[in-house]
Formats: C-alpha cells, structure tokens, sequence
C-alpha cells in the first residue's frame, strides 16, 4: 500500500499546486472571440509544452537552475511579474465596435493570438507550469531516493494537465451558458483575483531574495 500512498499523495500535492480549475478563467479570457478549433489547438499545445515542461524539470530541473544560476526566487518574481500584466489586460480589456463579420473577427483574433504564441506564455508559463510548480517538482525529485517514486511526480503532473486540459476544452460550454456579459464580469473578477495572487507571488519572491 505504501507506493499507491505515495503516488496518491503525490497526485493531489501536484493537483493544488498545478490548479486546473483556476486555469478555467484564463483560458476563456484569454480565447474569448476565437473559433473552438483554435481553441483546442491552443489547449492542446499548451498541454503538450507543460508536459515537456514537467518531463524536463523532473529529471533535469536542478541541473537546468544550476547551468544558467538561477535563483528559483528570482524566478517566482518574474512569474508574478506576467501574472500581473495578464491581470492588467483581463480587467481592462474591452471590445471596440467594428463592422466585419464574426468569421472576419475570429480570424483577425486568431492571427494576433497566433503570433504572440498564448500558449507559451501565459497559459503554459506561468498559469499552468508556474516557477511554483517548477520549484516544487525540483524540490520533491531531490528528496526521493527511490527512482520509482521519483518516476510518481512527473506522472502525478502530466495526469493533473491531462484533467487542466479537458478543462479548458470544455471551457465553452461556460461560455454559452454565461454570454458576453457573463464572461466580460468573468474576467474582470479573475482579474482582481489573479492580481492579487500575481502581487503576493512577487512579494514572496522579494522577501526570499533580499531575506527580508
């Protein structure tokens, strides 16, 4: 009983940290006026970045922090930074009238969407593999010493970005039942939120780094 313990302990550890749930606001906000296809194309690739992500850092995170002397401090600090940016935009964006059709305004989305690459960052870095989740997983695989249970933190992960990525799959069905104006409160109380979340994760950063 004890590895199914552990991996189980594991699975909701990375399941919290991970939060799919809260990944929900983010990607609406940030999809909201695009086609579904688009969306699950976004969806689908910031799934498949976060799971290389995870991968990676399980196996080589310390090695990649210590390569590049990174302080994981510093690297919290720079998440908040665009958590507070995405905030910023999620509570004062608003859509101007314009006379081209909803196709023509999903395809113009599309290609700004396209082009600033969402699904690196904000949606795979920091929303869905933050410095947090990083940090986390460098610090669990550290002290493991059986390989076995070490192999339990990167699978508990991709399982918990496998449950974030039908989340935001199904992120439409929200939509419809919410409507425009549904979705604009949505995110602008998301916002506040992710705000005020983007502000502590800096101060929590600054305090480590200068000791405070």
């Amino acid at each position: 009983m004890e590895p199914l313990h552990k991996f189980v302990n594991y699975f909701i550890t990375m399941f919290v940290i991970i939060d799919p749930v809260g990944v929900i606001p983010i990607f609406i906000s940030i999809t909201y006026g695009v086609s579904r296809k688009f969306k699950k194309l976004i969806a689908f690739r910031a799934f498949i970045l976060s799971c290389v992500i995870v991968i990676l850092f399980s196996f080589f995170g310390k090695g990649i922090i210590q390569l590049f002397s990174i302080d994981l401090n510093a690297f919290k600090v720079a998440g908040g930074i665009v958590l507070f940016i995405l905030s910023l935009e999620m509570l004062f964006a608003s859509d101007k009238p314009t006379k081209i059709t909803r196709e023509e305004k999903e395809e113009i989305r599309e290609q700004i969407l396209e082009e600033q690459g969402i699904w690196v960052v904000p949606l795979s870095i920091p929303a869905l593999t933050g410095p947090v989740t990083m940090s986390s997983i460098i610090i669990f695989t550290s002290q493991e010493n059986n390989f076995l249970y070490k192999l339990y933190i990167p699978i508990a992960s991709v399982l918990t970005l496998i449950i974030a990525y039908y989340f935001m799959i199904f992120a439409d069905k929200m939509i419809q039942k919410l409507g425009k104006a549904g979705i604009n409160a949505l995110s602008r109380i998301m916002g506040i939120i992710l705000l005020s979340i983007s502000i502590k994760v800096c101060i929590s950063g600054v305090k480590e780094l200068w000791k405070i």
